[in-house]
């Protein structure tokens, strides 16, 4: 299932570069446009940038005495902006995704949870540090923004939500088991709805984690101020690289550089849009048109940061998300399991092909944009209306019964399949959507052995649950 959500993930991606496409081609030419040494400098403190991040991480975990390792880490922090792109709460997401992490790697759910939190907070504090700097750099300049002033007051709230945590841990242990204990409740019934088990006791082992991990961090402050030090360094970075293309294009007035570079952090955690794209943006180009700089230049400025911190790491984290511990199967796999994973990914294939193609009969707008995408499983040129609507309902069930791994459903989908691409190579000429349905074709036939079960499977498991 985990390779099939990657392929998800990729398919996601892919579209939302292409969404993005026009803005990375204008981030390439206004690079251009920029001074070499100062672009080059703002890539390298870029990478710093990420890299001390990861340091952050590696204390926050060292803080709690579970020892991550530094390349790991880094691995983490870069699929981090990758993933933190495509999901609501991103920041939410991060650290669910932290905690599954140091989980995977032998971390109970405690201590896992508290290194996750430990980390937040120190992104948390570094940014609050930066968001009082460019306050004060606001107030003397008289460029203050009523959106700033609350996203830094939500940020004080919330970096003093997750340290009430470790301090009621250490002075108030029974407070925080009751507030975990509450917590546990409505958590349990979120797990219920998505059919998972969350284990007995969670609220009270996540209180007693917070407990041990708060005398471990009061025994242990250096700890804790090492991953705050490391993480103010990394913002520090940030705001280094904003400084260095200001410089590039000519505007070196430091304090509304860094003004708009506390600014776009705040926006970033209050953006609608994913990791502040567009927003991020505008709120640069803002706070130095109203410094003086010219529209032109401020929006060249905004562009190659953007470009530079979000648009680079977002492609690295593309690479190395395969790398991260989440989509790595274990080594000892059954062959069960190696079936299963097969299934999901040839169903999510012809899935896609269907959902895709019954869309562009229903809402042809949509993806109109993503047509250098589409084009390639577009069998609207042989199909069309209603025709094409069945036929991607017909590959949408086909998909759900592969699945399932029902050998009828792998028959039917590779007949349609074969017969599609066969149509499209003989007749309509369109070798381009040929070649990639023949290949989907080709994987199932080579991976047929996955397909085994009969129909009655499926009936039998109901059955047993209505049992």
């Amino acid at each position: 299932m985990k390779k099939a959500i990657l392929i998800l993930v990729a398919i996601v991606a892919a579209f939302f570069i292409c969404a993005n496409i026009d803005y990375i081609k204008e981030f390439v030419t206004t690079v251009q446009a920029g001074a070499l040494i100062p672009i080059i400098v703002a890539i390298v403190v870029m990478i710093a940038r990420h890299v001390v991040q990861a340091m952050s991480y590696d204390a926050a975990f060292d803080a709690v005495g579970h020892r991550t390792g530094l390349w790991h880490n880094i691995v983490l922090i870069f699929s981090l902006v990758f993933i933190n792109t495509f999901c609501l709460f991103s920041g939410a997401t991060g650290v669910a995704f932290i905690i599954d992490d140091a989980r995977r790697r032998g971390c109970d759910i405690g201590t896992a949870t508290s290194g996750a939190v430990l980390s937040q907070i120190a992104y948390f504090a570094a940014v609050f540090v930066i968001s009082a700097t460019g306050f004060v750099t606001m107030l003397v300049t008289g460029t203050m923004n009523v959106v700033f002033l609350i996203g830094g007051l939500l940020l004080a709230g919330t970096l003093l939500a997750l340290l009430s945590f470790f301090f009621l841990g250490y002075f108030k242990p029974y407070w925080l088991i009751k507030i975990f204990s509450l917590v546990e409740i409505p958590v349990r019934k979120l797990f219920k709805l998505l059919k998972r088990e969350l284990p007995q006791g969670w609220g009270a082992g996540v209180a007693d984690s917070f407990i041990r991990s708060a005398k471990i961090l009061a025994g242990n402050p250096k700890g804790a101020i090492i991953t705050i030090v490391y993480a103010s360094a990394s913002a520090i970075l940030n705001m280094m690289c904003l400084v260095a293309i200001g410089y590039a294009f000519g505007f070196d007035q430091i304090g509304p550089l860094i003004s708009a570079f506390a600014l776009a952090a705040i926006s970033v955690i209050l953006s609608p849009t994913p990791q502040g794209v567009g927003v991020v943006e505008a709120a640069i180009a803002a706070v130095l048109t109203s410094a003086g700089c010219s529209l032109s230049v401020a929006t060249a400025i905004a562009l190659v940061y953007r470009g530079i911190m979000f648009w680079i790491p977002f492609c690295i984290g593309a690479v190395l998300l395969s790398q991260s511990g989440f989509f790595k199967s274990k080594k000892d796999t059954t062959p069960q399991e190696c079936k299963k994973d097969r299934a999901w990914i040839g169903g999510t294939l012809v899935i896609v092909t269907a959902v895709i193609n019954m869309i562009m009969v229903l809402v042809p707008n949509l993806f109109e944009p993503y047509s250098m995408l589409t084009q390639w499983v577009n069998i609207g040129n042989m199909l069309a209306g209603p025709s094409l609507i069945v036929t991607g309902f017909l590959l949408l069930v086909m998909g759900v019964g592969l699945i399932f791994r029902l050998r009828i459903a792998w028959g039917f989908a590779l007949a349609i399949l074969t017969l599609i691409a066969g149509f499209e190579l003989l007749f309509y000429d369109t070798i381009k959507v040929a070649i990639p349905i023949l290949l989907i074709a080709m994987w199932l036939f080579w991976k047929r052995d996955a397909f085994d079960q009969p129909l009655q499977s499926i009936q039998l498991s109901r059955h047993k649950e209505n049992e």
